[in-house]
Parts: C-alpha cells; structure tokens; sequence
C-alpha cells in the first residue's frame, strides 16, 4: 500500500504484479474502498502477466475527499494519477461507481482505455415511479433553502447517499448525470458483467449496453446480486481472466 499526491488529492493505492502486458485498474463502488479488491487483483496479476493497480477513489479508504461538479471533474482526477504513475494506457475493471468512471474516461480518452470491463456499472440510471418523483420534487423545491429541501428530499433518496452523511455533496455530483448517450462513443472492446439478481441495479439494463456499446461482450453471474466480487469470487475472477485474454 502506498500513497501519492497528484493535484491536490492524496490517492492511496496499491500494485501488484509486473507483467509487460498494458496493466489493469481496479475502481471500487461508491462507499466501498480498495481493499475489497486486492486478493482479486493478486490473483489476477500472476495468472494474467499484468500490473495491477487497486486504488481507493477520491473520498474514500485513504484517499482525500475532493471538491467536484460532477462526474467528468471526478473521472479527471482518475486519468491524472494515471498519468502521474506513468500508465499510458490501461485495462479498466470499474465496479458500479468504478464502472461510471470508465465510461467516461474510454468516452473522452479512447486511446487511454485499451479494454473497459464493466461490472454492474452505475452508468445508465434506471427508470422508476420513485426516479421519476425524485426528479419531479428536486425541480419543485429547486429555490428552497438547502436545509429545508434536505428534511423533505432526503428521506427519499437512495441508501447510498442517506449511509454518506460526510460526502453527500460528492454523491449528489457523481450521480446527477445519466450517461448513456456515451455509449454509442465507445469503440474500445466493452465487457459488462452482471450480477443476475442485482437490487441496486437491476439486470435488465444489460440491454441497454448490449444495444449502444459498439463491441459489447456480456456476463451474467447467476445468484449474485451487486456485489459479484463478494458473493461469487472464484466466478467473477474466471470471467475477468477470460476478459482480459481476450
């Protein structure tokens, strides 16, 4: 484990192995932090002949929390320690919130991301009668002082933001924006991996990717919910072996 400073933003993060294929970046879910991921990316970097990088998101583990608009200012300060650490171009595994970052990144630096393997992504916003109130009261309330608004809204707001009581602002940022009109810009060979009962993100909107994505490649992990990685290893880990060999 090790840290570094770029921009401002203290990054910690930790590398395993010292393949010479392009090395691979692990990106935790919001909430969560690296260490979810290390075994994973140990056992991948000896099997794979790959570097790993597992780091832990701005805000979260031991990385410093950031003051961004939205998610592109979020994803930047991915692509800067990337470039600090001298990785030119990279296998992205993105979980959930990691999953978001990756779109965007394989969206704006197509030559940076040579793979993006998704795992259920947080990148398209699922449609909902909740969603849609949720979308039609921030409108109704948008000129109500801030603490008010906050007593009314939150109660109703996903579990993700009522658990971040310190980076509430950072989640309203990263999760504002629906980016599926990115998917038609990526070129990069798209891995989308599902969790078959997923409640956070339901599986349907694997046929959203399957339409837009231009090279898509898709898998279902059968019994597991949001969290493959945790619930299914051994299964997810063959998937992701298969992902980057191919």
């Amino acid at each position: 484990m090790a840290q570094v400073a770029v921009d401002k933003i203290v990054f910690n993060y930790t590398e395993y192995g010292d393949g010479k294929l392009t090395p691979a970046l692990f990106l935790h879910g919001w909430g969560r932090n690296g260490t979810e991921w290390y075994q994973m990316a140990r056992e991948l970097s000896a099997q794979c002949n790959r570097k790993i990088f597992v780091v832990d998101l701005p805000g979260f583990g031991g990385s410093s929390l950031p003051k961004i608009k939205d998610i592109f200012e979020y994803s930047e300060l991915i692509y800067k320690f990337c470039k600090y650490m001298g990785i030119t171009s990279v296998m992205l595994i993105g979980h959930s919130l990691g999953g978001r970052i990756g779109l965007v990144l394989a969206t704006k630096y197509p030559k940076f991301v040579e793979k993006l393997i998704l795992i259920d992504p947080a990148g398209v916003k699922p449609t909902s009668i909740k969603r849609s109130a949720m979308n039609l009261i921030s409108k109704i309330f948008a000129f109500v002082p801030r603490s008010i608004r906050s007593k009314v809204v939150s109660p109703l707001m996903d579990e993700d933001f009522r658990n971040s009581p310190t980076t509430g602002d950072l989640y309203r940022g990263v999760v504002k924006d629906d980016l599926r009109s990115a998917l038609p810009q990526i070129k990069c060979k798209t891995w989308v991996i599902w969790g078959e009962k997923d409640k956070v993100l339901p599986l349907k909107l694997v046929d959203v990717y399957k339409k837009l994505l231009t090279y898509p490649t898709v898998r279902i992990i059968w019994g597991a919910g949001h969290d493959p990685h945790l619930s299914h290893p051994i299964v997810l880990r063959r998937v992701l072996e298969e992902a980057l060999w191919t």
